[in-house]
């Protein structure tokens, strides 16, 4: 049975075979799928530790008004607005009253007069108990994952990304290769060992560059 690239992996078979020094076209069927199983696992823990998804996808998601002129949305880049629709009033609101040009690489959408807070009351004084999920947006995030892309729309998810999951196969390969499992250090004479099992300060200092805390 043929692995198959999970749908965020965020880098190809043929790319990690390369980095890995096989030639993609005679790599056999164990180390093409001990590859691909490498590459979403790579992919899946990335986007679990950022909190995120990274491949283009279209969202329908509900928002509360936040009261100022920025609405942040879940997933970005945005790459596209639907609509954004007032669920009370029961209409779209202009596309021409926000923008993202200029914030959509951090997901927000800004609106000059601001997005309204509504809220529910309660108590003697009325008071907001809570917030209101009236504004719902659908809209379009995330990056074209290279194996996603064609000559007309090239991957342009950033390459440190991708270099992460190519340390993380590579860290794992060798792992494997070695029969070390759980090997930090070891050596013998003059010939040593080390495996770094753990992740490299390195990747988790690119990674908070994409987390939005």
């Amino acid at each position: 049975m043929v692995e198959q690239l999970a749908p965020n992996a965020m880098t190809t078979f043929e790319a990690t075979a390369e980095r890995l020094g096989f030639d993609p076209d005679t790599a056999d069927l164990a180390l093409r799928n001990n590859i691909t199983r490498m590459i979403n696992a790579a992919s899946q823990w990335i986007e679990t530790i950022t909190g995120r998804k990274f491949g283009k996808a279209e969202y329908t998601e509900r928002y509360a008004g936040p009261g100022a002129q920025e609405l942040v949305l879940r997933q970005y880049p945005i790459r596209s607005v639907g609509y954004v629709r007032d669920t009370i009033d029961g209409i779209d609101i202009q596309p021409d009253s926000y923008d993202f040009t200029s914030t959509g690489e951090i997901g927000v959408l800004y609106r000059d007069e601001g997005w309204p807070f509504r809220g529910y009351v309660g108590g003697l004084a009325y008071d907001y108990t809570a917030s209101r999920r009236y504004l719902e947006v659908r809209y379009t995030a995330g990056y074209i994952l290279p194996k996603d892309a064609t000559p007309d729309q090239p991957s342009d998810l950033p390459a440190d990304l991708m270099g992460i999951v190519w340390a993380i196969a590579e860290q794992e390969y060798s792992i494997i290769q070695n029969g070390a499992q759980g090997l930090s250090a070891f050596s013998i004479s003059d010939v040593s060992w080390t495996f770094d099992k753990e992740p490299r300060d390195s990747w988790l200092e690119t990674l908070g560059r994409y987390t939005r805390w």
